[in-house]
């Protein structure tokens, strides 16, 4: 269990607060490029706690700006999108992408006092579909995260997003909780023989080669986090071989976690506030264009599909929520027919971590063996968050990562094969004492 002092540390995330400070310095999904029209509606963020909006120009250039006009503070959501710039409906400022003020139609043009005025406003960089900013001081940003998925075609890309109710280490801490999907995913994700890693089946659904319900948790710390490995006994030959689930913490809310044979996963926690997080979800193919039947298999599978289980107009919340119990069906539990009555792997998800309220009390907790990872990410961030506000840099950003190599993997292995090999790439060595160096 977490101290109070520790709980706080690790889930406050405003101005000024330490694990918001270090959050800042990373790059962080803003939203998702199919949000921002040239010329049309700015659209509000909310991250760590404060307000901004986003929004593409006559040209296609993208803008992160503070949401409140820096004239007198009047919202920039209701802004005019016109002629490369932002017009305030209140007086008639016009910004640009940059925060550069274009004209201040009240003030005598003699005095230039647009010249001596900025709206504030953030790098951001436009890749893989999503719209990433950096809110740290001007000057300091770090390389971009070039994760692998970047480099694949729109055509292979699937991004889900969704509102959560609760905290971002809750979300965070489902991802990496491995021992839960034999429980809480039963339905979806079920054991199968006859297959040597996970399978999608038409519905979405997902086939994986063991029964075990006590995986065997180890970790080891990288440079850009850490890295784990479920262990489990497979279906087939269990007295020689081992199914492994290496899954991928990245700084400071990043999740790499294995799919089926050429697919690929990265689930992203973004902190609203203290109090709620977005949920910013790639699924990706690798070698061929996700087909119209397997968008639609997905939406269906995770309980995100935008209309219908989420509405992208009201900050992508879910329609079955805390206020709804997640429209859970007790009926269809009784008849067998549904193990958590709950529809959709994300909707369980959410529903778990909603359920513990907005910031789980940590010192009430019992965690266990299974637990490896989810201790693991705590401390290293409230370590990390400490260590920053003592001087240090931020975890990962000491030395160049190669986020394009990171890449999470299940394998069936040799009983007496180190797990470690399983997600490794060449360059990635794992030291004597656990942990893993880049070269």
């Amino acid at each position: 269990m977490l101290s109070r002092e520790e709980n706080e540390i690790l889930c406050r995330v405003g101005p000024g607060t330490p694990m918001g400070a270090m959050m800042r310095r990373y790059w962080l999904p803003a939203a998702l490029s199919s949000e921002l029209e040239a010329d049309g509606a700015p659209l509000l963020v909310r991250m760590l706690g404060e307000r901004f909006v986003a929004f593409r120009d006559t040209d296609g250039r993208v803008g992160l700006l503070d949401e409140n006009c820096p004239h007198r503070g009047a919202s920039l959501q209701l802004a005019r999108n016109e002629a490369c710039g932002l017009r305030c409906l209140y007086h008639g400022w016009k910004m640009d992408v940059s925060g550069r003020v274009l004209e201040t139609p009240p003030e005598p043009d003699e005095l230039n006092f647009k010249d001596r005025v900025r709206a504030p406003a953030f790098p951001v960089r436009e890749a893989g579909g999503v719209i990433w900013t950096y809110l740290g001081p001007p000057g300091t940003e770090p390389l971009p995260m070039d994760f692998d998925f970047m480099n694949l075609p729109a055509s292979h890309l699937l991004w889900f997003k969704m509102r959560e109710e609760c905290n971002w280490a809750q979300g965070v801490e489902g991802v990496l909780d491995n021992a839960h999907i034999s429980w809480l995913h039963r339905d979806a994700i079920r054991p199968a023989k006859g297959v040597e890693t996970t399978v999608f089946t038409a519905t979405g659904g997902q086939r994986r080669p063991s029964e075990d319900v006590k995986p065997r948790m180890e970790a080891q710390n990288t440079a850009y986090g850490f890295r784990y490995g479920a262990i489990r006994k497979p279906t087939v030959d269990p007295e020689t071989t081992k199914y492994v689930r290496v899954t991928l913490f990245v700084a400071p809310v990043y999740t790499i976690f294995p799919a089926p044979a050429g697919w690929g996963n990265m689930q992203v926690y973004l902190p609203i506030d203290d109090e709620h997080s977005m949920l910013f979800y790639v699924r990706y193919k690798y070698d061929a264009p996700i087909t119209d039947e397997e968008r639609e298999a997905q939406w269906k599978q995770t309980g995100m599909r935008p209309g219908v289980d989420v509405d992208p107009a009201r900050e992508w919340q879910k329609f079955r929520n805390p206020s709804n119990l997640w429209m859970q069906d007790r009926a269809a539990m009784r008849r067998g027919d549904h193990y958590t009555g709950i529809y959709g792997v994300n909707i369980e998800d959410m529903a778990a971590q909603e359920s513990m309220g907005p910031i789980y009390d940590r010192t009430k907790e019992h965690v266990g063996t299974s637990d490896v990872a989810v201790i693991r990410m705590r401390h290293l961030m409230i370590d990390a968050a400490r260590r920053f506000a003592n001087g240090e840099a931020p975890l990962g950003l000491t030395d160049p990562v190669p986020y394009d190599k990171l890449r999470a993997e299940e394998r069936i292995i040799p009983i007496d094969t180190p797990w470690q090999v399983v997600g490794a790439f060449a360059g990635e060595r794992t030291e004597p004492d656990g942990g893993v160096v880049l070269r």
